[in-house]
């Protein structure tokens, strides 16, 4: 059996690292940005990920692409 798998979707999902809980632990915050062409290439998506991050008041902690994808039987 065949599967086709097509791209649907793109996220940027942005970590930043925004302080510590009253146990010593980081605390984490995340801004997902939505919407992206699928057919975006990953140093593009980092690019504009570190310049947004360049204009946030916390630390950036991690970039993530999320992509969703359509399967098929063939």
């Amino acid at each position: 059996m065949a599967v086709i798998s097509t791209k649907v979707s793109s996220a940027l999902k942005l970590t930043m690292k925004v302080g510590v809980d009253t146990s010593g632990n980081d605390k984490y915050a995340t801004k997902v940005l939505g919407n992206l062409k699928v057919s975006a290439l990953d140093e593009d998506i980092f690019a504009i990920g570190q310049a947004i991050s360049d204009m946030k008041t916390y630390p950036l902690f991690g970039l993530d692409r999320q992509d969703q994808f359509s399967l098929v039987n063939a």
